[in-house]
């Protein structure tokens, strides 16, 4: 495989007033990985700076990728020999292409009263979807596609709390009502439609089983109970 240009996101918040860009070329094998690539920018630059957590993806030409993604599947999808790496979100970049996991973290507290160590262990694992979320970038509070997909699990688990995970969801002002498609976002589509399933059907189950939430889920209540005659 020839030569991979790729430029990458440099940014760090304690230091940089702005954001900048800087060009790489990397010498990489078919069958290696974005983190391959990562790991070579490394290898040339000592200060950039990206995430070990294997759940942690960045933004590569403006989609959300895994950072276990094979180079073939990145060149073949987005049909180009130049990559630009970005962090998840540009917003809470820290170090480059680290980001600042405060948000996604917070909202975990939702659950404490009914959750353990093991279920906190599994949140973690949906942080790329958290960020993958355009909701954020217009409402920083909220909850994230991430706390959808976590909820869905969780009543799995514990389905004698279903109506107070599906409340919690249902949120009027940092909901399940704020999510946006991310199917044109994510360069894995099938993972992206699998996420619009599950999030569809805790809508569905929200206005099955809780529909006086508030004003929100008594209004879609409505209309769908309309449609259906």
């Amino acid at each position: 495989m020839p030569l991979l240009a790729v430029k990458a996101f440099r940014f760090n918040a304690k230091s940089d007033f702005l954001p900048y860009y800087k060009n790489y070329e990397i010498s990489l094998k078919e069958e290696d990985t974005l983190t391959d690539i990562l790991n070579g920018i490394k290898k040339q630059d000592r200060e950039f700076n990206f995430s070990n957590n294997q759940f942690i993806g960045v933004r590569v030409n403006s989609f959300v990728a895994p950072l276990n993604v094979h180079v073939r599947t990145l060149t073949r999808f987005l049909k180009t020999d130049t990559i630009v790496l970005e962090p998840l979100s540009e917003f809470y970049a820290m170090n480059d292409l680290e980001v600042d996991m405060g948000a996604f973290l917070k909202h975990l507290e939702r659950f404490k009263t009914f959750i353990d160590d093991e279920d906190a262990k599994l949140y973690k694992e949906f942080v790329s979807y958290y960020f993958a979320s355009g909701a954020i970038e217009f409402e920083r509070e909220y909850f994230g596609d991430s706390f959808m997909l976590f909820a869905a699990s969780l009543i799995k688990k514990y389905p004698q709390k279903r109506d107070d995970i599906l409340r919690l969801c249902a949120d009027e002002k940092c909901g399940i009502w704020l999510h946006v498609s991310v199917k044109n976002t994510m360069l894995l589509y099938l993972k992206a439609i699998d996420m619009e399933n599950s999030i569809s059907e805790l809508k569905r189950q929200i206005l099955q089983y809780v529909p006086d939430t508030n004003s929100i889920t008594k209004r879609e209540a409505k209309r769908i109970n309309n449609l259906s005659f």
